[in-house]
C-alpha cells in the first residue's frame, strides 16, 4: 500500500522554495478537532505524529490553510476540553498566530467565552500574548471591547493591570472602546491602572476616550474621564471641543455637565467657526439650546463667520420641529428678523434652501417682518419667485412659493419681476416647451375622463329594458341614485370635453395664453374628476343596494375620496395664482394638509 505524498513537499524549485502550494491539515485531525471529541482528537494527534515521525511539540504541529493551529480551531469551535489539553501539553501554541495575526486568545475574546479566556490565560505563557496585536492592531482586550463582551474584558484587564496597550490601526485605545461601549466598571479599572493609558497622536484626537463617552451618551463614564484627564481638552484651542460633540449628538446631560465644569467651552469655535450652540441648531437639538441659554444667556448672540445666528442655521437645515420650538423661546425673539452678511433674515434663508414648513412657521408669526429686503433688494417673496424658473424649480421650492403666496407676502418696490404674470413665464423656447408638456398632460387626462364617462353612459348600472313599450329605457330610471349617476356622468363628460377644447386652443396660442388656459382648465378638470367619482359611487351603490352594509361602505369610501380629491385639487387650482385673499385663505387648510402629508419627503430630500 503506497503512502500518500505530503503536498507540502511538492513543487519545489532549485532553491528548495515551494510555489503555489497551500499548507493543509490532516483530514482526520481536522475533523477530530472541529468535532470536539477529546478521545478522537488525542488519537488523531498520536496517529499524525506516528505517520509523520514527529514529536508532539508546537514546532511540528500541522497548520491549516489560514496558518491556524489545532488550538485556533478548537478555540473557534468552543471546545473547552481540547483547549485545556493543548494549553497543558503544548503551551507554546498559545502564542502562535494565524494568517490574520490572531492568537487563540484573540479568537476567544471575540467570541466572548470567559471559560476559554481563563483556560488560555491560566498558563505561564499567557502573559506574553495579552499585549499581542493582530493585523488590525487589536490586542485581545481590543477585540473583547469592540464586540461588547464586558465580562471578558474585565478578566483580561485584571490579568495584568500594569500592561501598556497601544492604539489599534483605527487610532482607538482600549480606554476609548470601553468609554464608547459605556462600560463604567471597565473604564474605572482602566482609569485606576496604567493599563488604560496610551499616547494618542494629533490626527487621532477625535478618538479621545472623553469624546467616546460623549458619543456613547454615558454620563457616568464621562464624569470618570473628565476628573481623571480633562486638562488636555482645556489646553486645546483648535477643532471641536467636547461640548461641540455633546451638542452634535444631543447629549443634554453631558453638555450640561461640561458647561458647568468649564463654561468657556461654549465660546470656542471649531475650524468652520461654529460655536457649540450652532452645532446644536444645525442638528435640531432644542434641549441643548434651551439648556445653554439658561446657563449662558448670551450664547444666543453668537454668530458664525457669515454673521448667521442659530435661527439662520436651523432655517437653513430645515429642522422643522426644532425651529418651531426655537421661535417660541422668548430669548430668541430678537433673532427673528436679524440679518446676516448678505442681508438675509431666517425667512430669506428658509426660502433660499426651500423649506416650506419653516417658511410657513415664520409667515404666520406676527413678530416676523415680511418686508425686509436683503442686500440685493429682494424680499423672501422675490426670492421664491426667482426660484420658480424651470431650471431652478423643485418640489420643495414650489411648495415654498405656495406658502409665501398664501399670506400675500409683499414684494420689493423695485422688483424686476412682473407682478401680473406668473414667474415661470418668459420668452425662451425652453419655457414654451415646458408649458406645452403641461398642456399635453392635462389634455390627456381630460380625454381619458371623457372616454370613460361616455362609455359609462351607454352601460348604465342595472341595464336597460328589452321589451316593449319601454325598450331601451333604463331599468333603474326611477331611482334617485341612478338619476345622480346620470347627472354626474354627463357633467363629467361635458366638462372634460370643454377642457380638451380649451387646451387645443392653447396649443395654437402664445405662452401667456397657455398660462391663462391652464388656470381655467385645472379647476374644470378637478370638477370633472369629482363628478366622475360621484357617478361611480352612485352606480356602485345601486348594484349592491340589497346588501346594506356594503352599500353604506361604498358611500362612506366614495364621499371621503371626493373630499380628499377636493382638498388636493383646491390648492393646485387657486393657491399661488389667485390675487383674492379669500381664495388663498380657503386654500390654507388643504395646503397645510398637503404640507403635512408631503413635508417629510420634502425635508428628507433637503437633507440629502
Amino acid at each position: 500500500m503506497s503512502v500518500p505524498v505530503d503536498p507540502n513537499l511538492l513543487e519545489e524549485n532549485d532553491d528548495g522554495e515551494a510555489h503555489g502550494v497551500t499548507k493543509t491539515m490532516e483530514p482526520e485531525l481536522y475533523k477530530a478537532t472541529v468535532g470536539g471529541d477529546i478521545l478522537e482528537f488525542v488519537m488523531a494527534m498520536e496517529n499524525w505524529a506516528v505517520n509523520r515521525h514527529h514529536c508532539l511539540s508546537a514546532l511540528c504541529v500541522p497548520l491549516g490553510p489560514q496558518k491556524n493551529t489545532v488550538l485556533h480551531l478548537a478555540t473557534s469551535c468552543g471546545h473547552h476540553e481540547i483547549v485545556k489539553l493543548l494549553c497543558k501539553d503544548l503551551p507554546d501554541l498559545i502564542a502562535e498566530k494565524d494568517a490574520r495575526g490572531d492568537t487563540a486568545l484573540h479568537i476567544a475574546a471575540r467570541a466572548g467565552d470567559g471559560m476559554l479566556i481563563l483556560l488560555l490565560t491560566g498558563s505561564d505563557y499567557a502573559g506574553c500574548v495579552l499585549g499581542e496585536t493582530n493585523d488590525a492592531g487589536n490586542t485581545p482586550l481590543h477585540e473583547a471591547l469592540q464586540y461588547h463582551h464586558e465580562d471578558v474584558a474585565r478578566i483580561l484587564v485584571q490579568k495584568n493591570r500594569n500592561l501598556s496597550y497601544s492604539v489599534n490601526r483605527e487610532g482607538k485605545s482600549v480606554m476609548y472602546l470601553a468609554a464608547e461601549a459605556g462600560y463604567a466598571a471597565i473604564t474605572r479599572l482602566l482609569v485606576e491602572n496604567p493599563v488604560g493609558y496610551c499616547n494618542v497622536s494629533e490626527k487621532d484626537k477625535d478618538k479621545s476616550p472623553l469624546i467616546a463617552a460623549i458619543r456613547g451618551r454615558n454620563i457616568e463614564v464621562l464624569k470618570l474621564l473628565w476628573w481623571k484627564d480633562h486638562s488636555s481638552f482645556i489646553k486645546r484651542n483648535k477643532g471641536r471641543n467636547p461640548l461641540h460633540y455633546a451638542a452634535c449628538t444631543g447629549f443634554t446631560e453631558g453638555a450640561e455637565f461640561l458647561l458647568e465644569q468649564f463654561y468657556s467651552f461654549a465660546y470656542w469655535t471649531d475650524k468652520q467657526g461654529l460655536f457649540p450652540i450652532h452645532v446644536a441648531a444645525i442638528q435640531g437639538h432644542v434641549e441643548i439650546i434651551r439648556m445653554m441659554l439658561q446657563l449662558r444667556p448670551d450664547s444666543g448672540e453668537l454668530l458664525t463667520p457669515q454673521r448667521q445666528n442659530i435661527l439662520h442655521l436651523a432655517a437653513k437645515c430645515g429642522k422643522v420641529k426644532a425651529f418651531d420650538a426655537m421661535v417660541m423661546l422668548p430669548e430668541l425673539e430678537k433673532l427673528l428678523n436679524a440679518r446676516d452678511d448678505d442681508g438675509n433674515t431666517p425667512l430669506h434663508v428658509a426660502t433660499i434652501y426651500g423649506h416650506p414648513k419653516v417658511v410657513s412657521t415664520l409667515m404666520w408669526d406676527n413678530r416676523v417682518n415680511l418686508k425686509v429686503e436683503n442686500n440685493e433688494g429682494l424680499t423672501a417673496h422675490d426670492i421664491a419667485e426667482e426660484q420658480m424658473k424651470p431650471e431652478m424649480l423643485s418640489f420643495r421650492k414650489h411648495m415654498t412659493w405656495m406658502a409665501l403666496r398664501l399670506v400675500d407676502t409683499p414684494r420689493a418696490p423695485n422688483t424686476i419681476f412682473n407682478k401680473t404674470m406668473h414667474p415661470i413665464i418668459g420668452n425662451h423656447s425652453k419655457n414654451t416647451e415646458n408649458f406645452r408638456d403641461k398642456v399635453n398632460v392635462i389634455l390627456l387626462v381630460a380625454t381619458l375622463v371623457a372616454t370613460v364617462t361616455f362609455t359609462a353612459g351607454f352601460t348604465v348600472p342595472g341595464g336597460t329594458n328589452n321589451s316593449d313599450p319601454d325598450q331601451g329605457i333604463a331599468n333603474m330610471l326611477e331611482k334617485v341614485k341612478f338619476q345622480a349617476f346620470v347627472i354626474c356622468d354627463s357633467l363629467a363628460m361635458y366638462i372634460s370635453i370643454i377642457v380638451a377644447v380649451i387646451l387645443l386652443w392653447a396649443q395654437l396660442a402664445d405662452q401667456k395664453s397657455m398660462y391663462v388656459a391652464l388656470k381655467l382648465a385645472l379647476p374644470l378638470l378637478g370638477i370633472a374628476l369629482a363628478m366622475m367619482s360621484i357617478a361611480f359611487m352612485a352606480g356602485m351603490y345601486l348594484v349592491v343596494s340589497k346588501l346594506g352594509w356594503l352599500a353604506k361602505l361604498v358611500l362612506l369610501l366614495g364621499s371621503h375620496f371626493v373630499v380628499v380629491l377636493g382638498l388636493l385639487f383646491l390648492p393646485l387650482c387657486f393657491l399661488g395664482s389667485s390675487n383674492y385673499r379669500m381664495l388663498r385663505f380657503i386654500s390654507y387648510y388643504p395646503f397645510s394638509l398637503m404640507l403635512y402629508a408631503l413635508g417629510n419627503y420634502a425635508e428628507n430630500e433637503a437633507e440629502e
